[in-house]
């Protein structure tokens, strides 16, 4: 059985192996755009909502004094309600149950409180990026990165901040699906989810890799036309907010499924493992 790891000790490979035994990335690619797909009944009326509401909010904000740090809470607020709609009908989904877009516009808010923690962690632990884009600023007004051993020690730098945010946003991608549980508070889900990723954040960080290509492959083929042909319109910021509503869906999709497929590997390995102790008893 596998030893627990212990901050600030070494743990030994042979002592401590996470196995996980999931669908491979094609499979689960393929999997979030069917789950979606299967349920557009209630995905795309909440698109449609969701697109109406930002342009109209937006366009109002144009006008205001305040209008980036209002445009940013707004743009989170959205964000967050696709994020938790999303992931509520899924897990129905999944279950078996049915739900309608009324239903789900009035029980998946319930966790926004906690998800605005998480996602506030997650704003503090991507300090390394920040201070990455800070100091890139910096390089490029004093022509640091003309020099080309200085320009090799930006990129070592640069690398150690990306691998550090993903190290620490692993765990908390995954809190950020897990809050959505009912009765499930943000400290706790932080914990589980870090518990639940030890010894996997590589796989992990893998999956990102593919859903970032995938979200790429997205956006050229819708925006890029549109900016090529029609350049700068009203058409153009409606596709740009029905291609952006989408992406967050197809990201929750894609973590959710991924976090299910883990606890259960999980809890199917930790019932194997009761019923071998039980025999040898």
């Amino acid at each position: 059985m596998a030893k627990k790891h212990s901050s600030f000790k070494r743990s030994y490979r042979e002592d401590y192996l996470r196995e996980l035994e999931v669908p491979g990335m094609g499979q689960h690619i393929f999997q979030s755009f069917k789950m979606i797909v299967l349920e557009w009944k209630i995905f795309l009326p909440l698109v449609v909502i969701m697109t109406a509401v930002t342009v109209l909010v937006l366009g109002f904000l144009d006008i205001s004094s305040m209008k980036d740090v209002a445009v940013g809470t707004v743009v989170t607020i959205i964000i967050l309600i696709l994020w938790l709609t999303t992931i509520f009908v899924i897990r129905h989904k999944m279950a078996g149950n049915k739900v309608g877009l009324r239903d789900t516009l009035y029980n998946a808010m319930t966790p926004l409180i906690s998800s605005f923690i998480v996602l506030a962690l997650a704003v503090i632990q991507a300090i390394p990026i920040m201070l990455l884009i800070v100091a890139y600023s910096s390089a490029l007004e004093t022509k640091f990165l003309e020099t080309p051993f200085y320009a090799f020690l930006f990129l070592v730098f640069a690398g150690l901040m990306i691998l550090l945010t993903s190290y620490l946003w692993s765990g908390t991608l995954m809190a950020l699906v897990a809050v959505s549980a009912p009765g499930l508070y943000p400290f706790e889900a932080i914990k589980t989810t870090n518990e639940l990723m030890m010894g996997r954040r590589i796989r992990f960080v893998l999956r990102i890799i593919a859903l970032f290509i995938v979200l790429l492959l997205i956006w050229a083929i819708t925006i890029w036309p549109m900016a090529v042909f029609v350049g700068e319109s009203p058409v153009t910021s409606v596709v740009l907010t029905i291609v952006g509503c989408f992406s967050v869906m197809y990201i929750a999709t894609y973590l959710y499924l991924y976090y299910r497929w883990m606890l259960k590997f999980d809890t199917k390995k930790e019932k194997n493992g009761k019923k071998r102790s039980r025999k040898k008893n």
